[in-house]
């Protein structure tokens, strides 16, 4: 009995040592699966091994890739299925495209000519604008056309034409010449105001400077530049050949200052300033440089006079120079003072202190200035000291002054004229001192910087006052320079000024008579030599 029992027990045991060895036997492994590969539209089946990389596949099989092709799932996805990958062929090329840009058609306004005859002054000549795009191919396909760049070949040149108006205004003999800008065109008056030719019809004169030479045949001008990066461009041209072409200087950033050197036809002084981005667009050199030009007008040489300063309080706005009328003195005027340019030491010497005026904006005054004719005396504005302020900059008050650069002594000669007085002195047949003033006094004297202004007239010490412009109830002036003629004691003088976006001309004989020689509204500066 003990026996059987101990006999079931091996049996058993062995049964269930049999079925741990059977369990224990290993299963047969999954050591590679099937994928498909879409390629240049062909299926290419292969079986990989499990945790290959999609780029170990195609490294094996010698399937290369460009630079831009698509592989999906991506290259670095590990295979643990079957799958299917996507490749897509993607290729990039470029193509060109010329297309015309249309000239501009501008019309100019003239006086001179009969009422709607028109006259062509400037033929309009299309520009040529090239146009590269970037083409992307998918397997053969286009997939997108993107422009990439666009560069202007040919920039197009504007028609000018020139079209007649009814103008009821009476032609008067001139003094020399006058140049004056419309709509950034440059004309020319000569003899009789009626007698008009235009000059430059770029429509690209800014009007910072036009100054015509002591000969009246070079015109030295600064027009808006092409380049982003610069203000304006110098250039002058010779107003005597038949056929005129203006000459760039190779100078630019000119804003307060640029002129003729005094018995020197071909020798230019400038100014110069640096482009900003915040107002008011410049920071002010305050330097002088001396340009010598060929007979032909070309630049020859630049040689710098005073070097690149600060300029005193308020400095970055920037200083102004004016030569005396024999050209032996430089003037230079700025908003903490005045004196003249020592051009043999290049240095600069003090005449006055000026007490600058704060104007609580991005801009900065500088007295308007004016040599008397005898080179002896400039006339100049003074900013007057307020003792009710305690900041002596916010004053409202400015009074016109002279001072003797011999002596150093200045003379008070009227007060409260406003801070944009522009004292102009001319020579006078009617008085015995030779030489009379004309400026503009504010209407509102303890505004005057938004205020409109009178033209003024008086003996060269201040006596004998009298209001010349406007007339009647006419509105005032806008503060500007006023223009005289040439004059001697054989011809009489003429003043010249703008008006409400017109030119008028005040003859200044013994009977004053004052003339509008322009209505369309349209002049934005003068020379007159």
């Amino acid at each position: 009995m003990i026996n059987n029992q101990h006999n079931i027990r091996l049996l058993i045991t062995f049964l269930l040592f049999l079925l741990f060895i059977s369990g224990c036997e290993s299963q047969p492994e999954i050591s590679t699966v099937p994928i498909a590969i879409n390629l240049d539209n062909q299926v290419i089946n292969y079986d990989i091994e499990i945790g290959t990389t999609i780029q170990t596949v195609l490294s094996l099989n010698q399937i290369k890739l460009n630079p831009l092709d698509k592989v999906n799932p991506p290259v670095f996805s590990v295979i643990t299925e079957p799958i299917t990958v996507e490749i897509t062929r993607v290729e990039e090329t470029f193509e060109s495209e010329e297309i015309v840009i249309p000239f501009e058609q501008q019309t100019v306004r003239n006086e001179s000519l009969p009422e709607r005859q028109t006259i062509l002054i400037q033929p309009g000549v299309n520009g040529l604008r090239e146009i590269t795009y970037r083409l992307l191919f998918e397997n053969e396909q286009l997939f997108s056309r993107t422009e990439v760049r666009r560069v202007d070949i040919i920039s197009p040149k504007p028609e000018i034409m020139m079209v007649g108006i009814q103008t009821p205004f009476t032609s008067i003999p001139i003094n020399g010449k006058i140049v004056y800008l419309s709509s950034g065109n440059a004309w020319l008056m000569e003899n009789e105001t009626s007698n008009r030719k235009p000059i430059i019809t770029n429509g690209k004169l800014d009007g910072r400077i036009l100054e015509l030479s002591e000969n009246g045949r070079w015109l030295l001008f600064t027009q808006i530049s092409e380049e982003d990066e610069k203000i304006n461009e110098l250039w002058v041209i010779d107003l005597e050949k038949e056929e005129i072409t203006p000459l760039y200087l190779k100078i630019d950033n000119i804003i307060h200052f640029a002129n003729w050197v005094p018995g020197n036809t071909l020798s230019v002084m400038v100014s110069t300033v640096e482009p900003r981005d915040v107002a008011p667009g410049w920071q002010a050199n305050n330097n002088l440089i001396r340009l010598t030009l060929g007979a032909d007008g070309k630049l020859l040489r630049s040689q710098e006079i005073i070097e690149s300063n600060s300029g005193g309080i308020y400095g970055w706005w920037g200083t102004n120079f004016q030569f005396s009328p024999d050209g032996k003195y430089l003037l230079f005027i700025r908003p903490d003072g005045l004196g003249l340019v020592d051009l043999k030491e290049e240095k600069l010497e003090f005449l006055s202190n000026i007490t600058p005026y704060q104007t609580k904006s991005d801009w900065a005054w500088v007295s308007p200035i004016s040599w008397s004719t005898d080179n002896h005396f400039v006339y100049w504005v003074d900013h007057k000291h307020d003792t009710s302020l305690e900041n002596p900059e916010l004053s409202p008050f400015f009074d016109l002054k002279a001072i003797d650069i011999k002596t150093n002594r200045t003379l008070n000669t009227i007060d409260n004229v406003g801070m944009f007085a522009s004292p102009t002195a001319f020579f006078s047949q009617q008085k015995s001192g030779g030489f009379q003033i004309a400026f503009l006094q504010a209407i509102f004297p303890d505004n005057s910087d938004s205020s409109r202004y009178q033209l003024m007239l008086s003996d060269r010490d201040g006596s004998n006052l009298q209001r010349i412009f406007p007339i009647d109830d006419m509105q005032g002036l806008e503060p500007q320079k006023i223009f005289v003629s040439p004059c001697n004691q054989d011809i009489n003088c003429q003043l010249g000024f703008i008006y409400q976006g017109n030119f008028w001309i005040i003859n200044l004989y013994e009977q004053l008579s004052t003339f509008q020689i322009t209505g369309d509204g349209l002049i934005t500066q003068i020379e007159w030599n």
